[in-house]
């Protein structure tokens, strides 16, 4: 009779464990789909003791902006869209993503031809802005055959000795002063591939036109967010060891 009782005792225990971790179970559960990805996190949010807005559109895209509050009557040129791309909701976390064209240069050629036929001449052309400065760039260009050269000039319009036939060249721009915080991590891209390979059309040609099209402030100072990580807590996000708060 005692071994009877003790044994009841011993299962009466073990179902009452059983049920109270299945209520622990079921609370985190309940917890767990408070949280889960349908609740709604696109909005508006301001970062907390700073001049940024990230909207978090319910398109899935978002785009992070510069909300600053002029100090003078100085009107001082300024892009103010950091970043652009889409995001993705994890459980408790969100993933950013680059647009399609964040890589993307339009340009243009246009060939003709010097007396000089000694050198290879080259003139680049960026967009007319305010806020532009050619001194924050270096222009390099390389050719096919390479000659066992590598071109890079400081100054838009820059010439290279001819050393036999050009089949082929490439080019690049490089900005050697990014609007970047010093000890922290870089978003502005540094190194932009114009294009590779381009063969001129005409054997004679010896001077080459580029216009660059899309190279303004916004396209060069934007953002690199691809593959970003922004935590989420409660109604704020926390991006870039910064807290976003939540309002609208």
């Amino acid at each position: 009779m005692g071994e009877f009782y003790t044994n009841t005792k011993k299962m009466l225990l073990r179902l009452i464990t059983c049920a109270s971790f299945c209520l622990v179970f079921l609370s985190c559960v309940s917890q767990k789909i408070g949280d889960n990805p349908s609740l709604k996190m696109d909005g508006q949010y301001q970062k907390i003791k700073g001049n940024e807005l990230l909207l978090l559109n319910d398109d899935k895209t978002f785009i992070c902006l510069r909300n600053y509050v002029q100090k003078s009557d100085v009107v001082t040129p300024l892009c103010d869209t950091l970043a652009t791309g889409v995001w993705n909701q994890r459980k408790t976390f969100i993933t950013l993503k680059n647009s399609n064209n964040f890589n993307k240069i339009e340009y243009s050629i246009l060939e003709s031809e010097l007396k000089s036929k000694d050198s290879i001449y080259f003139k680049i052309i960026l967009p007319q802005e305010d806020a532009l400065d050619y001194n924050i760039f270096k222009f390099s260009v390389v050719t096919s055959p390479m000659y066992g050269q590598y071109n890079e000039s400081s100054k838009p319009e820059f010439a290279i000795a001819k050393k036999g036939d050009v089949a082929a060249f490439n080019l690049s721009i490089k900005n050697i002063a990014p609007n970047c915080d010093f000890g922290t991590k870089c978003y502005q891209r540094i190194y932009f591939n114009v294009f590779e390979g381009y063969k001129p059309q005409n054997s004679s040609s010896n001077f080459f036109t580029i216009t660059v099209k899309n190279f303004n402030q916004c396209f060069y100072e934007a953002m690199d967010v691809d593959g970003e990580i922004v935590g989420i807590e409660g109604d704020s996000l926390f991006w870039r060891g910064n807290v976003y708060k939540k309002i609208k």
